[in-house]
């Protein structure tokens, strides 16, 4: 991550511009190569990290979309047996109500007004209270996680080979924000101050892991859920976690959402022609 930063910094002072996305620092970095047809191919670099990086960050947006629609099918259809009492929590198996696509079609039409915001000074404001209500969150489940573990020491240290494609997919989720990296610097007023405010993000976004993983296991040993969420207890208190958590995720939606439709937005605009009298359409980074 620092390699590519010094590296996009350094092509931006070279070409006198202020701003280097993914595909131009591959594309420009191809150019510098010792190989001749790296060089005479380096256009390639630019269009497969844009598709790589298409590809990745509509895949994070799939999976909140999806989280967002099963959180909110879990909490509508489990109403009627929460309780206020946050007692150790009982699966049930509940015969859903309505498929969980009705949900996601209620949940559209505010994706579709929130990802036509543009400006990332705009979409700020929306992740410092996703940042607010994940927060809160957190709390509430590090509260509930570090009351009466039990004894960790007959917990296997490891995991079942089966599971390792989910440990994987997992570990790639957490790279989510990285699209965002670089558009976030070019934004910054002091961009030479984004290094720290890295370190020290990346630092703590991985204390919070990893004492959320390691608690989390020993509080639930092999019963642990895909999303620790699903092991608390069904009471409102904890029903809310869910809910703060469906929020965050909502606000944050738009700032993945940025990085595809920076991409892909230009080039669809430049295969569309236009009358002579109109203006062109243009879509430049805020």
């Amino acid at each position: 991550m620092v390699i590519l930063l010094n590296c996009a910094h350094h092509l931006s002072q070279r070409l006198q511009t202020t701003f280097v996305n993914y595909g131009e620092a591959t594309m420009y970095s191809l150019e510098t190569c010792p190989s001749p047809w790296l060089r005479s191919h380096s256009v390639w670099g630019r269009y497969t990290v844009s598709f790589l990086l298409i590809i990745t960050q509509l895949g994070f947006c799939s999976v909140y979309f999806m989280f967002m629609a099963d959180n909110l099918q879990q909490i509508v259809e489990e109403v009627h047996v929460t309780s206020n009492t946050c007692q150790p929590r009982k699966f049930l198996v509940l015969t859903p109500i309505l498929d969980i696509r009705i949900y996601m079609l209620t949940i559209l039409p505010f994706l579709i007004m929130l990802v036509f915001i543009r400006n990332l000074k705009v979409l700020s404001v929306f992740s410092t209270m996703a940042n607010i209500t994940t927060l809160g969150s957190m709390i509430l489940i590090f509260e509930y996680i570090i009351q009466d573990i039990p004894d960790p020491s007959n917990l296997p240290l490891m995991a079942n080979w089966k599971t390792f494609l989910l440990f994987f997919g997992t570990a790639i989720f957490t790279f989510e924000g990285v699209g965002m990296v670089l558009p976030l610097k070019n934004q910054m007023k002091n961009p030479q101050h984004f290094p720290l405010v890295l370190y020290v993000g990346m630092s703590l976004v991985i204390f919070l892991y990893s004492c959320l993983g390691i608690l989390g296991y020993m509080k639930f040993g092999s019963d642990t859920q895909a999303s620790i969420t699903l092991n608390l207890p069904n009471c409102w208190l904890y029903q809310s976690v869910k809910l703060m958590y469906s929020v965050g995720i909502f606000f944050t939606y738009a700032l993945q959402f940025h990085v595809p439709a920076e991409i892909i937005i230009p080039f669809a605009v430049s295969q569309v022609s236009q009358p002579s009298s109109s203006p062109a359409w243009t879509w430049s980074s805020p």
